[in-house]
């Protein structure tokens, strides 16, 4: 048939009025019976999910603003915060909605079964390997996904701290303080072992897969004195003599888990790590477990699958009784569910047999153990952090701390820096009638009934959302009573079930501000029973100090089902752009040739069109594409987009999320003030935005001859300036450079200013401090520098892209920081790049180091990576001195701080009275 036939046919088609109306009514029906049929199924459950639309934790939040605000500023922001709290309503509205579906409840498991039953697809999570072997999806993004130690991958991760080598480098420091050695035991995945499970492809390896980062990142924590024990290599070759790993779970069975106690033990006794002492007889007595396994849990044809059964072997004390771990003992472990698996009981496989009882069996020794299910790349380090702050030295006699995590949070985990300073328990007098009645309240054996007002409560994950199925919250009380009389602390920390077999509990209903009475029990009586689950913690370091109770349950005796861990997804690598040019001999790079010119007022106009476009698109990619493969940072780009970002304009542009810290304007008035009164100078030191000095690299047809761009920060130099506040403009300091010629001033592929940038601003501040008096009179040292081309990977290229060629000076001998120098340098990763190593390319050739040059004397040091605004000061603040001894600070930090640092600009109090 012709499109001329048919057209026609389609013209001629008559519908009558009937089949009009059947149809219509049909369509309604068929959309609407689902919500009509689930608002029928569930008459009782639909007003709990209406009650995810409750407002009461902003009433606190509405009066504090009340306090500061008036008029339409007040009603801007509150209509800000309601807007917020509806959108988070409305997420949780429609999750409980589909939580409790009828039809996802009826349909869901045939659809299930038949993709993994008959297709063998798997889910979300989990993939079906073979022989009915399942495995966990995050676990093998992270065997083949990109070096988890590539720059660009970890500066891809900016919401966490995503450098192991980082954190693992600073625990080993603080533990060898005190004389402590550390031994990391990372623990291999299941495709690590047992590819050939999972594909045909793989038949007998010689080596354990790893992530192409592991060994890098081995032979860095060797070279600074860490003990590595990888219990991967060992348990590849006993594989053949038993299954090392559960067929339907992401951990090790019994017999592996027994190896690497074994191995560890054999470990520590060769490399002398532990004192002789006189050995314990424990033993060991046969138990079993069956379980189906954390991945099979995760299916929902988690019925089809037959339990597997394992041998346990169950350590006990010399007196028959169940082995538990000793406080006294000189070796600590810090372990997620690797280590918890056959010892807590939640986890469906038994109870005993653990890696924590097998090394203490085969150590013949008592041992310690922090165990927390889920986030092992912080949460052990975290809880042992917490109860030192407490002023309960966990460490007090260790010799040997053995952190245990799996190997996959290398790559997925939050590896954020923990202070392990022991701290000193402070409490409120109470009279000796109120501290005896309190301590027999403790004693009761129904536990003790407290009254308080929730001051903050945390929220356990949704449901379905993670493989845990059972997460403990915390509640902040203040206020608090026993029997109308005072307590002994005014104030307490309670921890309670918030989910439990992957249902939220009533603890979760309570809210911000409301007076509870609740029943509760010393968490110190149940914490080895309850302390290894996944908890959800307050994040206010106040209520650290605090003491911590346990919301008592009439099932406290009974224990939640199995449980697993769930990482993040692993980064996927993309396509590299094209190679830079490289320098030449002195570092000065040839452009190539560009596109004609347009003159000044169209060339400006065409910048603010791109940036423009750039901000409306709010694409999610780290990096923005310019000319000659150069690459931009799409923050620093929407920060150029949103124009004056100080006083009232701050509300509107700034990304901080509480309104008092989105002003850099006030806040750098208020540092300046407090050094001010101690009789300390401040230079500002903004970095400018690498599209300001390098427009013609971002929109072809630009060129930097058409005058500054950067109109509201000058703006804002100006008001520093009209304030007293002394500053380096930068912008004009690299303008002029490249008028006359100058090499790069920052990296093509990279956030960061580059060696060049680096110099000129270390002369443009010696020509600052120079003329004062107190650095004229002070002794001075000769440095030399040397300069050495390098290869860098920049932070906003793609994994795999071509590096690109600088030239550093490093400055000999290298100035190592100083606390008793006069000038402290202070900010964010532009003090620390070339300094620092690692993902900041280079050392001994950073800013510090410039300076140290240019000025013959050592510089304090306070670098963070991330946001200069707020954090820096908070170091500053945490060293208690009130900078005594200090003359200089110099403030360093990136312009897209001012808009789109997520902590804002709050002012820190460094000087106290």
């Amino acid at each position: 048939m012709s499109n001329k036939n048919a057209g026609t046919g389609i013209e001629g088609t008559e519908v009558s009025a009937a089949v009009k109306w059947f149809l219509l009514i049909a369509f309604i029906c068929t959309i609407a019976a689902v919500p009509v049929v689930q608002c029928a199924l569930e008459d009782s459950l639909f007003p709990k999910s209406l009650a995810a639309f409750s407002y009461d934790e902003q009433t606190s939040d509405l009066d504090r603003l009340r306090a500061r605000q008036s008029g339409m500023g007040y009603a801007f922001e509150a209509g800000r915060l309601i807007n917020e709290k509806t959108m988070e309503n409305t997420r949780k509205f429609e999750s409980s909605m589909e939580e409790s579906s009828w039809i996802l409840s009826t349909v869901g498991p045939s659809v299930e079964k038949v993709l993994i039953g008959t297709l063998g697809a798997g889910s979300r999570d989990v993939y079906c390997g073979r022989e009915g072997w399942l495995y966990f999806r995050p676990t093998l993004e992270y065997l083949t996904g990109a070096p988890f130690l590539d720059p660009a991958v970890m500066k891809a991760k900016r919401e966490v701290q995503p450098d192991p080598v980082k954190a693992i480098l600073d625990l080993k420091k603080q533990l060898s303080s005190r004389g402590i050695e550390l031994v990391v035991l990372p623990a291999p995945a299941k495709a690590s072992i047992y590819p050939e499970y999972f594909t045909s492809r793989y038949g007998r390896r010689s080596l354990p897969l790893q992530n192409p980062s592991f060994a890098e990142f081995v032979r860095r924590l060797q070279a600074q004195g860490v003990h590595v024990f990888d219990p991967a290599s060992l348990l590849l070759q006993a594989k053949e003599k038993e299954n090392l790993f559960l067929k339907r779970d992401t951990h090790w069975t019994p017999a592996g888990s027994e190896l690497v106690a074994q191995k560890l033990a054999a470990y520590l006794r060769e490399n002398k790590l532990l004192t002789q002492v006189a050995p314990v007889g424990y033993t060991r007595v046969p138990s079993s477990a069956e379980n189906r396994g954390d991945l099979a849990a995760m299916l929902k044809t988690a019925s089809d699958y037959e339990k597997q059964h394992v041998t346990l072997h169950q350590v006990r004390q010399p007196d028959g009784t169940p082995w538990s771990p000793s406080r006294n003992a000189d070796i600590l472990v810090l372990g997620d569910s690797y280590a918890n698996i056959f010892s807590l009981d939640g986890m469906g496989w038994g109870t005993g047999s653990g890696l924590v009882e097998q090394l203490s069996f085969q150590l013949k020794r008592p041992v310690d153990a922090i165990l927390i299910n889920d986030k092992g790349s912080f949460s052990t380090r975290q809880q042992l952090g917490k109860e030192l702050k407490r002023g309960e030295d966990r460490l007090a006699g260790k010799k040997v701390v053995v952190y245990e995590f799996a190997a996959r949070e290398l790559a997925l985990g939050d590896w954020r820096m923990i202070d392990l300073e022991v701290g000193k328990r402070s409490r409120a007098p109470v009279t000796a009638a109120v501290q005896q009645a309190v301590e027999a309240a403790k004693a009761a054996p129904d536990g003790l009934q407290l009254e308080g007002i929730i001051e903050e409560i945390t929220r356990p994950p949704r449901p379905g959302s993670t493989a845990y199925k059972d997460a403990v919250i915390a509640m902040h009380l203040k206020q608090v009573t026993s029997e109308g009389k005072p307590f002994a602390a005014s104030q307490i920390v309670v921890f309670a079930w918030g989910m439990r077999n992957d249902t939220v509990t009533p603890a979760t209903r309570y809210r911000r501000g409301e007076r509870v009475s609740l029943k509760l029990r010393p968490w110190a009586q149940v914490e080895k029973k309850y302390g290894g689950y996944q908890r959800i913690e307050l994040q206010n370091e106040a209520t650290m100090l605090l003491d911590i109770f346990w919301l008592a349950q009439p099932d406290d005796a009974v224990v939640p089902a199995s449980t697993a861990a769930k990482p993040a997804a692993a980064a996927v690598p993309q396509a590299a752009p094209p190679a830079p040019p490289a320098p030449d001999k002195e570092g000065h790079y040839q452009e190539p040739a560009t596109t004609p010119q347009l003159p000044p007022a169209e060339a400006r106009a065409l910048f603010q069109k791109r940036v423009a476009e750039i901000y409306a698109a709010k694409d999610e990619g780290r990096s923005v594409a310019g000319v000659d493969g150069w690459l931009f940072s799409r923050q620093e780009l929407n920060h150029i987009a949103k124009g004056q970002f100080w006083g009232e304009a701050a509300q509107a542009t700034s990304l901080a999320g509480k309104p008092d810290s989105r002003d850099p304007l006030a806040a750098i008035l208020d540092f300046k003030q407090q050094l001010d009164r101690a009789g300390v100078e401040l230079i500002v030191v903004p970095v400018p935005a690498k599209a300001h000095v390098y427009p013609d690299k971002l929109v072809p047809g630009v060129t930097p001859q058409m005058g500054r761009l950067d109109t509201a920060h000058q703006q804002f130099l100006q008001l520093l300036g009209d304030a007293g506040i002394d500053y380096l403009d930068l912008t004009r300091l690299f303008l002029d450079a490249r008028k006359s010629g100058s090499s790069s001033l920052f990296l093509q592929k990279d956030t960061h200013w580059s060696p060049a940038g680096i110099a000129a601003v270390a002369r443009a501040l010696k020509e600052k401090i120079a003329p004062r008096t107190w650095y004229q009179v002070l002794e001075k040292q000769q440095f030399t520098r040397n300069k050495e081309n390098i290869q860098v990977t920049g932070d906003l290229a793609e994994p795999g892209a071509a590096a690109e060629t600088v030239v550093v000076s490093r400055i000999a001998p290298p100035p190592q920081p100083d606390r008793s120098s006069p000038i402290i340098l202070l900010g964010d990763s532009h003090t620390l790049i070339f300094h620092s190593g690692g993902d900041m390319h280079a050392k001994d050739a950073g800013l510090l180091e410039n300076l140290a040059f240019e000025l013959g004397l050592r510089l304090d040091l306070i670098g963070v990576r991330g946001s200069g605004a707020t954090p820096a000061r908070v170091e500053l603040a945490r060293r208690k001195d009130n900078m005594a001894g200090k003359k200089l600070a110099i403030w360093c930090f990136t312009v897209r701080e001012y808009t789109e640092s997520q902590t804002g600009w709050r002012k820190v109090p460094v000087i106290r009275p």
